[in-house]
């Protein structure tokens, strides 16, 4: 939006299109320099002429400029308005994507949770039959082995029985022999003392020899 000022030409008194207003007809309409050239006027600082046309000019200009702020002003306001309700809707959807996001993973979890422990349980169950089968397996090899052991135990003589035949082989090969009397039993919880007399042989050295000079 933008107008020329019109001045007359020196000595034909023929309006022209002139250069810019003047500072008297800018202030005829109370427009200061800085305003008139915010508005896109061009101002002439140089002239100090006068001109009605231009003072009627730039009161239409005025008031059309003053229609054009207000205009731009109501739109600058519906646009702070819309900005504020887009900001405050984004802001509500924000905090319902929020909750939504919140109750998803919410469900999430517990839907985790509960395969978690489903899988739990079933472990648990195909682990408790496998030990079932495992005890009963093993059960049955125990009792297999006590069995074993009992009729083992019941054929094998005891450890003293077998101390005693050890110790009466070992004298056999010695030659000697335990006296009856000797080997009596000890009272309970002392230790069995028994004694062992060395069999004195039924032929001497001595003997062996006479009879061989005899049959020589």
């Amino acid at each position: 939006m933008q107008i020329r000022a019109e001045v007359e030409s020196p000595g034909r008194n023929i309006l022209r299109k002139g250069r810019g207003f003047s500072t008297d007809e800018l202030a005829a309409v109370k427009f200061t320099v800085k305003e008139a050239r915010k508005a896109g006027l061009i101002v002439d600082l140089r002239r100090k002429s006068k001109y009605s046309e231009n003072i009627a000019s730039l009161k239409v200009f005025k008031e059309d400029y003053a229609k054009l702020l207000a205009e731009k002003e109501k739109l600058r306001l519906k646009a702070i308005k819309d900005n504020k309700k887009a900001r405050k809707e984004a802001l509500m959807r924000k905090a319902d994507d929020d909750v939504l996001q919140e109750k998803r993973l919410k469900d999430i979890e517990e839907e985790r949770k509960q395969v978690q422990e489903e899988i739990a349980k079933r472990e648990a169950e195909e682990l408790e039959a496998e030990t079932a089968e495992e005890l009963s397996t093993e059960e049955l090899a125990e009792l297999d082995d006590l069995e074993g052991e009992a009729l083992a135990t019941d054929s094998v003589e005891s450890p003293e029985e077998a101390l005693e035949k050890l110790e009466d082989d070992l004298s056999d090969s010695l030659g000697e022999k335990a006296t009856p009397a000797e080997a009596v039993a000890a009272p309970d919880g002392a230790k069995r003392v028994v004694k062992r007399v060395r069999k004195k042989p039924s032929t001497t050295t001595k003997g062996v020899t006479d009879k061989a000079e005899k049959k020589e």
